[in-house]
């Protein structure tokens, strides 16, 4: 029997830990190095890059190199989506794939996926527009400290 990953765990966990280090930047407003934002956040520098380097790719962040370097917000706070950053994270499928992936290569597993499936889809679909009612700059609003 081989073990299969739970491929949904890690990219929400991702969504929570980018949206700490996007506060950080919205609130410094300037560049923070990766190694500054994951001692703020008590995590390790080389996760935050990878996960970081999603948003870069998809224009969210921009890098500046050198000494005063690190990652800025590419996009106004106001105007930067949850569900933006949910999908430059490339999670939009993760909770029908973290069920999903688990279930056994038999008959009852393959009636189990289609019996839910629709369910699925439509969870994905209401996490979604919830997360594009909200804006990063929301998020920032909320937090007190």
């Amino acid at each position: 029997m081989t073990k299969t990953r739970n491929s949904g765990a890690f990219p929400h966990k991702s969504f929570g830990l980018v949206l700490q280090a996007l506060v950080v930047l919205a609130r410094k407003g300037d560049t923070c190095s990766s190694c500054e934002m994951a001692e703020l956040l008590s995590s390790e520098a080389t996760l935050l890059r990878k996960t970081m380097a999603k948003l870069t790719r998809a224009q969210i962040l921009v890098t500046k190199e050198g000494r005063e370097g690190g990652y800025g917000l590419n996009r106004d706070p106001e105007e930067l989506t949850l569900a933006e950053i949910y999908q430059a994270l490339e999670t939009a499928e993760s909770c029908s794939k973290a069920v999903n992936e688990p279930m056994c290569g038999n008959a009852l597993g393959e009636q189990m996926q289609e019996a839910y499936s629709g369910i699925l889809a439509e969870m994905d679909r209401s996490m979604m527009a919830v997360l594009k009612k909200h804006t990063l700059a929301d998020v920032v609003r909320k937090i007190d400290c």
